[in-house]
């Protein structure tokens, strides 16, 4: 027997197995690995939603008296309908579809806008583009909720080449 065979076979015998001597179990308890917390679902932005008129700043637009958003999300659509009142009780109503992780196409005022959808966190974001009377208009929407989802925030920023307007429209949920 070559004297490291040998030294292999003492050690064997001494630890009783092939394996390494593990050290001593401590005494003290080891907490339970951390289990990953799954993130929360983003708030609804779901609900019947009325402008806070002087909370919004309009960028120049006309004020109107009333405006109301019914938003419905279902998956990745969310569906909008819009009503405008103007002091002089001119109304607009508007529906609209959009999709929150692609594109949508609305018919609004008989001309075709293409909206390309996603989500930036817990906010959405919507890039626009139509062609009015042969120009180009582009829009950035932000939606953003706040106070315990009471709160819809949101902010416009429109281009043409007649020039840009930015507005911020906040709105309060009422039910």
């Amino acid at each position: 027997m070559t004297p490291a065979l040998a030294l292999g076979f003492v050690l064997l015998l001494a630890s009783g197995t092939g394996a390494p001597a593990k050290p001593p179990a401590s005494k003290t308890k080891q907490p339970a690995a951390a289990r990953p917390v799954p993130p929360a679902p983003p708030a609804s932005f779901t609900g019947h939603w009325k402008l806070d008129v002087a909370a919004s700043a309009h960028g120049g637009a006309r004020v109107p008296r009333l405006r109301t958003e019914d938003i419905v999300e279902d998956g990745a659509w969310i569906a909008v309908h819009e009503v405008i009142v103007r002091d002089d009780d001119d109304t607009t109503s508007l529906d609209y579809r959009y999709r929150t992780d692609g594109e949508s196409v609305n018919k609004v005022a008989g001309q075709e806008v293409r909206t390309k959808g996603s989500r930036e966190g817990a906010a959405l974001k919507f890039e626009s583009v139509a062609k009015i009377l042969m120009l180009d208009v582009k829009q950035v929407e932000r939606w953003s909720l706040a106070d315990s989802a009471a709160t819809l925030t949101m902010e416009r920023d429109s281009r043409t080449p007649l020039g840009q307007q930015q507005q911020r429209l906040v709105f309060r949920r009422t039910h």
